[in-house]
C-alpha cells in the first residue's frame, strides 16, 4: 500500500468516528393510537425528536401521540389531541412558526384512503383483437401453379 492510499485510508477512519450513530426514526413514535383530532406539521428538520414536539405542542392541549416517522414523509409529523378545539388552536398557534430552524406548516392531518378494488367483467379476454391472421384472399395461392 503506498504513502498516498494510507493518507485516505487514515482520512476515512478520522471522518467515520464523527459520523453519529444512526437512529431510526421508526422508533421514535408513542405507542398509543392516534386520536381522530389529528395534526399533521411539515417542514421539519429530519433530526427534530418527538419529546421536543411534544413539548411544543401541548401547550395548546392535552397531545394524545406524536408520530415523528411518517412512511413516506421524512420531514412530517403526526400530533393528535383529544378534542377539536385543541387541534385548532394548534393549527392557528404553529401554522408559519420556526421549529428548530425550519418554518412549518401546520395543517389538519390528511386523512389515507385505501383503493377499493373494482371487480373486472368479464369479456372476451386480452389480444382478441381484429388481427390479420391466416385469412382468404391476398397474395399468390400455393397449389396451382400455372
Amino acid at each position: 500500500m503506498g504513502k498516498r492510499a494510507r493518507e485516505e485510508v487514515d482520512e476515512e477512519e478520522e471522518v467515520a468516528g464523527e459520523v453519529p450513530e444512526f437512529e431510526d426514526p421508526c422508533l421514535d413514535n408513542d405507542d398509543g393510537e392516534p386520536s381522530a383530532h389529528s395534526v399533521s406539521v411539515g417542514g421539519l428538520s429530519f433530526d427534530t425528536k418527538r419529546k421536543v414536539l411534544k413539548k411544543i405542542f401541548k401547550a395548546f392541549g392535552t397531545v394524545v401521540t406524536v408520530r415523528r416517522y411518517v412512511p413516506g414523509a421524512p420531514r412530517r409529523a403526526d400530533v393528535s389531541y383529544s378534542s377539536a378545539d385543541e387541534m385548532k388552536a394548534a393549527i392557528e398557534g404553529m401554522n408559519g412558526k420556526d421549529i428548530e430552524g425550519r418554518t412549518v406548516k401546520v395543517q389538519t392531518t390528511p386523512v389515507v384512503e385505501v383503493a377499493v378494488e373494482v371487480s373486472k367483467k368479464k369479456g372476451k379476454g386480452k389480444g382478441k383483437g381484429k388481427g390479420k391472421g391466416k385469412g382468404k384472399g391476398k397474395g399468390k395461392s400455393k397449389g396451382t401453379g400455372r
